[in-house]
């Protein structure tokens, strides 16, 4: 019996890598562990939530808190295909496993032309001039005081 294989065109491990390897690259040499990937990766395409004057790339969507709690798995099976390819590397230290770009990065990303990758690596570096050195309690506290409901909902310390 041959086994079925279900296909998600948005928000797969290959769209949330390059996700991850463009903010990676904009914040290159930095690394970066998880938790604040998470945020990053939300930040990145709804930044319109975090600061009023930058538009989204995504769009608006109702409900759209909630995607902050279910984009770990992805982001980290996304992370892993990308070191598999060696455009992302594990950093191990006493603090735990963090993330970065490789040298390899830059030349993958200068080859995409597509608007989308050129919003992304826009907001990219948006973000990590603006909150590439974040404390990630300060983080949480930015992401609750831009979406109250996020706050009032969900416990963002499980991230």
């Amino acid at each position: 019996m041959m086994k079925e294989h279900k296909i998600f065109p948005f928000n797969n491990r290959v769209e949330a890598g390059l996700r991850m390897l463009i903010v990676l690259t904009s914040g290159f040499p930095l690394s970066f562990d998880l938790e604040r990937l998470v945020f990053y990766d939300y930040m990145v395409v709804h930044s319109g939530d975090i600061d009023k004057n930058v538009q989204s790339i995504h769009p608006a969507v109702p409900n759209r808190t909630g995607e902050i709690f279910i984009r770990r798995t992805v982001l980290q099976d996304g992370m892993d295909l990308f070191c598999n390819k060696g455009l992302i590397k594990k950093v191990y230290s006493s603090e735990g496993i963090s993330y970065s770009a490789t040298e390899s990065a830059m030349p993958f990303l200068e080859s995409l032309t597509e608007e989308y990758t050129e919003g992304l690596i826009n907001r990219s570096d948006w973000l990590i001039n603006r909150y590439g050195e974040t404390k990630i309690e300060d983080l949480r506290e930015i992401f609750s005081a831009a979406m109250p409901i996020a706050k009032n909902e969900f416990n963002l310390d499980i991230l």
